[in-house]
């Protein structure tokens, strides 16, 4: 299902963009789910309390926090998320660039050219999802590209996935499980505990992984032998 969210202050525009939104959707075939919003500070608080969503189409001309300050709250917690722009004028259109936004509509042509954004949208978050993975921790689930792991590690009843870009994220599965899920021979287990992401290994000190992060991973004895062979193997060397 694709989560989408909308954000307005015009109640009038709010209404019409979600109705050509659910229109589109559904022409499409696709599941979706729609949380629209009049203001920019109610979507930042869903934001902060762990909602997230695939799509968000934001209002750039809005009073106090705009669409662009919306955007970056996004960037910070969601790098692969969809930013759609929606505004009366082009002068914001260049800062659009800076938070990676898909699409700049103008208001006057939303009918035209939102249904288009949309099918883009969709088509790019397929992509990603070959990429990806869904960590889910109760009610909240977030995309996170094998890209962004820098290693993932048993902590008490849930796990612990380190990122460079979305901080340090729960997720609910068995460890074995989630590594099976991924399946790239990037990944190894340092220990029954943990597997990391040799593309953010640095070196092996003695009985341990240091990362470049300058966290240091203990390798157990039974598993250093299987850690040495995928350094060679991805790295090269003897």
């Amino acid at each position: 299902m694709t989560k989408i969210a909308i954000v307005d202050d015009n109640e009038v525009i709010l209404n019409e963009v979600e109705d050509l939104t659910k229109k589109y959707m559904e022409t499409a075939s696709h599941s979706f789910q729609i949380k629209a919003y009049t203001k920019s500070l109610a979507l930042i608080s869903s934001i902060i309390d762990g909602d997230r969503f695939d799509i968000y189409v934001l209002d750039v001309d809005m009073p106090g926090s705009n669409g662009m300050d919306v955007a970056e709250v996004i960037r910070k917690v969601q790098p692969l998320a969809i930013i759609i722009f929606l505004t009366s004028y082009l002068e914001y259109a260049t800062k659009g660039y800076t938070v990676k936004a898909l699409r700049y509509i103008l208001k006057n042509r939303m009918a035209e050219d939102l249904p288009e954004a949309l099918e883009t949208a969709l088509t790019s978050l397929a992509k990603a999802d070959k990429l990806c993975f869904l960590v889910s921790h109760y009610s909240n689930v977030t995309r996170v590209p094998y890209n962004d792991i820098i290693y993932v590690r048993k902590s008490y009843r849930s796990l612990q996935i380190v990122t460079t870009e979305q901080g340090s994220l729960s997720d609910n599965r068995g460890i074995k499980e989630l590594f099976e899920s991924i399946n790239d021979p990037r990944f190894v287990f340092t220990d029954r505990s943990c597997f990391i992401n040799l593309d953010f290994a640095r070196a092996i000190d003695g009985n341990w992984m240091v990362m470049k992060n300058r966290e240091r991973l203990p390798i157990s004895r039974p598993m250093m032998p299987k850690v040495k062979e995928a350094i060679m193997r991805l790295w090269g060397g003897k």
